[in-house]
């Protein structure tokens, strides 16, 4: 019986036994499954490009710096084409002559934009995409003007442009009697970049065209201007002396054969900065200066530049010597390796004055486009500054710079006897690779 017994016993232990085994065997295939979703997890997480872990508005903002790539982009996935097609910032540039014939299709860009400020880039003269986009006249920010037409500037300058700020206009001078309607409908316009190109009588005795009444300021929205640039010939353009009033104007460039007329006739007490860029001319320039040029003191930065599309005109190297007496108050002057020559045309006596050394307020100078040709001019630059040295005068900040394209560059390092003498005689000197402006 007691045999019986313990048998019975070791059963029920048995059995229990395997009932916790049991259990315990079910706990583990159930950790089991757990830990696998979380593989599973784990392993369509590492499938996820870091990029489409980001929020839509940082995408976005991303995209808009490759928008020329829409096309593509939009093709990527869904996620991709709802938040290009969510954007404004990606329709708010409007390239008119490629929606020629599509008049649906940039109204539905437009309505993509919504209430964002429009750029618009004008090439030729199509009716009715012109026409969808004069409705949001009011939205135009920025606007050029490439190719124009009279269908095109009385279409455009006929509507009030309240947010314009920014207008680059190439006109021929046949068409110069419609600019007068660009100072009423253009209030807020901040920078202009006029360009006339021919070389016949353009703002006076125009045929058929009776202005020689009107001023320069009446062609152009003097009164709100912050940035100038003219570009083209002016034979035949009138300035009457202290005539020509920019209030606002901080910065002018002048692409113009005869720029001292245009200099005499100006009136900017906020102008800081002024670039000249010499390209062809085929005639003598009027040197003559006259006026009282203390206008002209709050320019500190000065650029001489040259055309990259037309060869070097000596004429226009030559005046620029006759420009720097004007201009007493320069900190900054940034010029082409060209004007070397003229600018620091090294004085023998300390009595005579280089024209660089009217700028006695210079504090640095810099010198673009330098190559293996020319250094006559570099050897030249080396010799001004160490005259500056002998004769006590203050220390520049230097720059030296040559463009990527440039092939025979120019090469200096601490050890070469050139850069060694500029750094003894500048405040600070720097050689880089730049774009001339």
């Amino acid at each position: 019986m007691k045999d019986l017994a313990n048998a019975r016993a070791e059963l029920a232990r048995l059995q229990c036994r395997e009932s916790e085994l049991v259990q315990e065997l079910m706990g583990v295939r159930k950790a089991v499954a757990a830990q696998k979703v979380v593989i599973d997890e784990l392993v369509k997480a590492r499938a996820i490009q870091h990029i489409e872990r980001l929020p839509n508005e940082l995408l976005a903002e991303i995209f808009l710096y490759i928008r020329g790539d829409r096309p593509n982009l939009v093709s990527v996935s869904r996620r991709w084409r709802a938040v290009i097609i969510n954007t404004p910032g990606f329709w708010n540039e409007i390239y008119l002559d490629f929606y020629s014939s599509l008049p649906m299709l940039l109204k539905s860009h437009l309505e993509r934009s919504r209430q964002t400020p429009l750029t618009m880039v004008l090439g030729s003269y199509d009716e009715e995409p012109l026409d969808v986009v004069i409705r949001h006249a009011d939205r135009l920010r920025t606007l050029w003007i490439l190719i124009p037409t009279s269908q095109i500037l009385s279409r455009i300058f006929c509507a009030r442009l309240p947010s314009l700020q920014y207008l680059t206009l190439r006109i021929p001078e046949d068409l110069v009697n419609l600019l007068p309607t660009i100072r009423s409908c253009v209030p807020a316009l901040k920078h202009l970049e006029l360009s006339v190109y021919s070389a016949s009588s353009i703002l006076y005795e125009h045929p058929g065209n009776d202005i020689s009444h009107m001023t320069f300021p009446q062609i152009i929205a003097a009164e709100s201007l912050e940035e100038l640039s003219l570009k083209g010939f002016t034979f035949d353009w009138e300035f009457p002396q202290d005539n020509v009033q920019f209030p606002l104007l901080q910065r002018l460039a002048l692409d113009i054969n005869h720029p001292i007329p245009f200099l005499e006739a100006l009136v900017a007490p906020k102008l800081t900065s002024i670039c000249f860029t010499g390209g062809y001319r085929g005639e003598a320039i009027p040197r003559e200066l006259t006026g009282i040029w203390s206008k002209l003191d709050n320019v500190t930065h000065i650029t001489f530049a040259l055309s990259r599309f037309e060869p070097v005109d000596r004429e226009y190297l030559l005046f620029s010597e006759c420009l720097c007496p004007i201009f007493r108050g320069i900190r900054h002057a940034d010029i082409h390796v060209d004007y070397v020559p003229m600018l620091l045309d090294l004085s023998q006596t300390p009595d005579d004055q280089d024209p660089a050394d009217y700028w006695t307020c210079l504090e640095s100078l810099t010198i673009r486009s330098f190559t293996f040709r020319s250094l006559a001019a570099l050897e030249r630059s080396v010799s001004w500054f160490t005259q500056r040295r002998d004769l006590g005068r203050r220390k520049l900040h230097f720059k030296l710079m040559h463009e990527d394209q440039t092939d025979n560059l120019v090469v200096l390092n601490t050890s070469h006897t050139l850069y060694q003498t500029l750094q003894e005689c500048c405040a600070s000197v720097d050689v880089k690779t730049s774009q001339f402006p």
